[in-house]
């Protein structure tokens, strides 16, 4: 029986590579959800064989684990490697989600399947060969507390297909799992302020081992994420145990910690309240609680504090030697071209999305708030994006996101600048959604640069503006392009310039596809350089003093 089930498997390998070879889909492989049991096809990792789906054009291999379950003994703890298995592994379902608390942000989908065995990938390749593919390994968003590589938002098949490139997404321990400081208790504690980071590494070497087995180039990787996960790229640039792990990186909408600042006393005062809530006294009390009563007790610190800052990487000397932001500007980093950029209005999310009444916030706490970071200049600046945006909203909106992303990242992107080819971009497409004014809002990015732009979730947030068709494909070409060179520029359209302080060419996505020389100029010079640190960003941000 086993006999005639792989002969019968390896036929219809062989039928699917016809198919793929002609370019036509094999009848029952419509997507995944299609009808007909999936067509199956089979890849080896170094822990064994796994068996994942074909697509059509692209195969899918779901919820391949890279690191051993972080459970029991290992909660806390630096990832360790996965256990080989015998026979074939299925790889057609997604792994579970990573333990969090499940809001209402509707640009986070499918997470409440959870579990602390959480650490998988996903792959997306358009064969299983030896082909040498650009690979594309994505980081997710959500504030270091919440999201996944379940999200329907960044789904790969789109963007493999139209490059012929690898697309790997991954889960990685997030809020009191990944970023709890408990390095007071001792040696065996000493990384668990970034065990989030730990893990990404231990999923690039997963990719170093095993990609070139799904058609992919382990010497090609660019690295990419959003808000957290475009943070935790900026992380791993800084990282001696990231070098030479990837090749390119591509930071969207999110700067690697340190800028300014010390979090790790922070941290460690966030850890001490969360033991607290437990009735813990040590982690092996911890080690007593189940999933449930961690995430009830994270639910709680929230209460009192925010999700937004409470946990996240922290300069502790072991796993972040020093301050990320500061090396990397400053030339210590893992040296190789890197992308940067925002959307026009990141925090109209903040008002919409999560709703914490960042446009109605009153003139004169934005005043004091503005003061506590640039004195006196606080009502010049207020004044000029009163006269640049004679909607109160809008004005406090744009001031924000200037100080809290755009700002400090034309300030990295100038840094970066002597050492290594950096591009930069601005997202401009507004949506026209029906349901809220998102704007051009934080993540407004994702759905084009996957192409998931037609999913049913995301067009409630983009709404259904005919030209997200073609600056779908135009973001998705430069993205595959900048994976494959290092350089961003389309055969077709405006050549995509590197960045300088001088001339600042930045590449508008959006209505218009056109490179502009120092865009919304007038914003970024009232600031003269000096705009809010970190703690103060996110004080601005939380409208608390």
């Amino acid at each position: 029986m086993n006999d005639r089930r792989e002969c019968v498997a390896g036929l219809r390998q062989v039928l699917e590579a016809a198919f793929l070879f002609l370019g036509m889909a094999p009848l029952g492989s419509m997507a995944a959800g299609g009808a007909g049991p999936p067509v199956v096809v089979r890849a080896e990792t170094a822990q064994g064989a796994v068996e994942g789906e074909s697509l059509g054009n692209v195969l899918a291999f779901r919820g391949i684990p890279y690191a051993a379950p972080p459970v029991g003994e290992r909660r806390f703890r630096p990832p360790e490697p996965p256990a080989r298995w015998s026979g074939v592994r299925s790889a057609l379902d997604m792994g579970p989600a990573c333990p969090q608390l499940v809001g209402e942000d509707l640009t986070e989908n499918n997470e409440s399947v959870m579990s602390e065995d959480c650490l998988s990938l996903n792959v997306w390749t358009p064969r299983v060969d030896a082909a040498k593919r650009p690979v594309l390994f994505w980081i997710h968003g959500g504030a270091f507390v919440d999201g996944s590589s379940r999200n329907t938002w960044y789904d790969g098949p789109h963007l493999a297909a139209r490059g012929d490139v690898v697309v790997v997404t991954i889960n990685y321990r997030l809020g009191a799992w990944g970023f709890l400081s408990l390095d007071s208790f001792g040696a065996r504690y000493a990384e668990s302020a970034n065990i989030g980071l730990l893990d990404q590494i231990a999923a690039l070497n997963w990719v170093q081992h095993n990609i070139a087995n799904f058609g992919g180039d382990a010497h090609n990787v660019t690295i990419f994420g959003e808000s957290a996960g475009s943070a935790s790229v900026g992380d791993l640039l800084s990282m001696p145990a990231a070098r030479g792990l990837f090749s390119k990186a591509i930071l969207e909408s999110g700067l690697p910690g340190g800028r300014t600042g010390d979090m790790l006393p922070h941290r460690r005062e966030t850890a001490q309240a969360f033991l607290k809530l437990l009735g813990a006294n040590t982690p092996a009390d911890l080690s007593k609680k189940s999933m449930r009563d961690l995430l009830d007790a994270q639910e709680r610190l929230f209460s009192t504090t925010s999700d937004l800052g409470t946990f996240g990487p922290s300069v502790d000397g072991i796993v972040l030697k020093e301050r990320p932001f500061v090396a990397i500007a400053e030339g210590r980093g893992n040296r190789v071209p890197v992308m940067i950029g925002t959307t026009l209005e990141e925090m109209r999310f903040f008002s919409t999305v999560e709703d914490i009444g960042v446009e109605r916030r009153p003139r004169e706490l934005l005043l004091r708030q503005l003061s506590d970071s640039v004195g006196s200049r606080a009502a010049e600046i207020l004044d000029e994006y009163e006269k640049l945006y004679p909607k109160w909203g809008d004005a406090v909106v744009q001031i924000i996101s200037d100080s809290f992303l755009r700002l400090p990242s034309i300030q990295l992107a100038e840094a970066i600048s002597p050492y290594e080819p950096v591009y930069m971009y601005l997202f401009t497409y507004r949506s026209n959604s029906t349901y809220m004014n998102f704007g051009s809002a934080h993540g407004m990015e994702l759905p084009f640069v996957f192409g998931t732009i037609n999913s049913p979730e995301v067009i409630v947030f983009t709404g259904r503006d005919p030209l997200r068709y073609a600056l779908a494909e135009r973001t998705m070409d430069s993205w595959i392009a900048f994976a494959r060179s290092g350089n961003p520029s389309l055969s077709s359209g405006p050549q995509w310039p590197t960045y300088e302080a001088k001339r600042r060419g930045t590449m508008e996505l959006g209505p218009d596809v056109r490179v502009v020389d120092d865009p919304l100029s007038e914003q970024r010079m009232i600031w003269r350089s000096s705009f809010p640190t970190v703690e103060q960003s996110w004080q601005l941000l939380k409208g608390t003093r």
